[in-house]
């Protein structure tokens, strides 16, 4: 009989069919992490994101399910330990961020806010020109299944897609070309939108800072759905105190939650949301379904002795 603690919010209808169809093997305990320790020394099995200096406490773990996607937090080195596996939820989150990524771009082409504020006013006013997606060209930083999934939207909008991934082979679906990041650079001139949907790694740190915008097209967006770390702040705000034309769509920061005083929040070229590109657990049904169905079946496969679907790669990252 394995234990297994659940710290990640699990809805009833999910509660009920871990505990119904895993009677027989698993015992269940559903605790918010912070009130977890305890039980986290004793799990066999955990499925949520628990601090990881509470996995590291643990005793006779044997496997993570994660509910994100992102494994930054366990791959430091030093942060998860040794002969237990991660298993991420891979798969879960390329259509939810992948319209964010659709419906920022419109909003800003349409100029809707501006529409938005004047309907407030109730004022009638044609704010002017627009641009449309038509005719555009992406180039997509990260071809995995977020990357994917904005590319298969965009290229129903008629937009060139350029993939960046770190091994070059075929083209996958909705790609016109993939390129590795170095050729990459040079390409962010003739790109109309830059999206980042990279992971948090050694190699992703800080790979756009002020060359990288300085760049951009006085008309480009530039979007990051991936990681904060992505992207030099620093780098960033110097390009922004210089009055360049580049706007700026950031769901993810170096530092989150964003500091009240960030110079960030004061640039009219730049719209933050709190990391909420991705939700799922208790923001999106379809995505919360997704999550639990992989962490669902990956408990079968481990209970069954199989090898799981989506583990962590420690060295890579992701």
């Amino acid at each position: 009989m394995y234990n297994v603690l659940v710290t990640n919010e699990c809805g009833g209808a999910f509660r009920k069919t871990l505990v119904n169809e895993f009677k027989d093997s698993c015992r269940f305990e559903f605790l918010p992490v912070n009130d977890s320790p305890d039980a986290i020394k004793k799990a066999d099995i955990i499925i949520g994101e628990p601090a990881p200096e509470l996995i590291l406490s643990a005793g006779r773990l044997k496997w993570v399910q994660m509910t994100f996607a992102g494994a930054d937090m366990y791959t430091k080195k030093g942060a998860f330990p040794d002969g237990v596996l991660l298993t991420n939820v891979s798969g879960a989150f390329g259509a939810i961020i992948s319209e964010y990524v659709i419906g920022a771009i419109l909003e800003n082409y349409r100029l809707f806010s501006k529409y938005r504020d004047n309907a407030k006013r109730y004022l009638w006013r044609d704010e002017g020109a627009e641009k449309t997606l038509e005719g555009r060209r992406a180039l997509i930083f990260g071809a995995g299944d977020i990357g994917a999934n904005i590319a298969k939207r965009l290229k129903a909008f008629d937009v060139a897609t350029v993939g960046v991934k770190r091994d070059v082979g075929r083209i996958p679906p909705f790609f016109d070309e993939i390129c590795g990041t170095d050729g990459a650079k040079s390409m962010i001139k003739d790109a109309d939108i830059v999206i980042s949907c990279l992971p948090g790694t050694a190699e992703t740190h800080h790979l756009f800072g002020y060359d990288e915008f300085k760049a951009l097209k006085e008309d480009a967006i530039f979007i990051n759905v991936g990681r904060g770390s992505a992207v030099d702040t620093a780098g960033l705000v110097k390009y922004l105190n210089e009055g360049h034309g580049a706007d700026f769509v950031l769901d993810v920061l170096e530092t989150e939650p964003l500091i009240s005083d960030s110079p960030l929040w004061k640039h009219k070229n730049v719209f933050i949301t709190p990391h909420i590109s991705g939700k799922g657990l208790g923001h999106a049904p379809g995505t919360e379904r997704k999550v639990w169905e992989i962490c669902t079946g990956n408990l079968r496969r481990f209970i069954a002795g199989e090898p799981l679907l989506h583990i962590v790669d420690m060295e890579k990252g992701y």
